[in-house]
């Protein structure tokens, strides 16, 4: 008969942890579903963003950074060949 009380604590034991992760289950599941909202939220484009003036000045706004991108490639590009260029052979 003294394996009863054990048996029985070994149960509740098993319960208990049944438990925990039924909660800790529940408590990831909230996590994922704020970290969702939260990503969602800076991700999608804002309300101002269907306004005319906005949309404009993002465009404008990229059109300059493209500029940008591109002059400082071809100067990247320059430098590097005037260092790497071709080199004339003397003979």
């Amino acid at each position: 008969m003294t394996d009863m009380p054990n048996i029985s604590s070994q149960i509740d034991a098993l319960k208990a942890l049944q438990e925990n992760k039924q909660q800790i289950k529940k408590e990831l599941n909230a996590s994922k579903d704020r970290l969702r909202g939260k990503i969602q939220s800076i991700i999608s484009p804002s309300s101002d963003s269907r306004k005319k003036t906005t949309r404009i000045s993002q465009l404008v706004s990229n059109g300059f950074a493209i500029y940008e991108g591109i002059r400082l490639g071809i100067s990247i590009f320059s430098a590097f060949r005037s260092l790497f260029g071709k080199k004339r052979r003397r003979y």
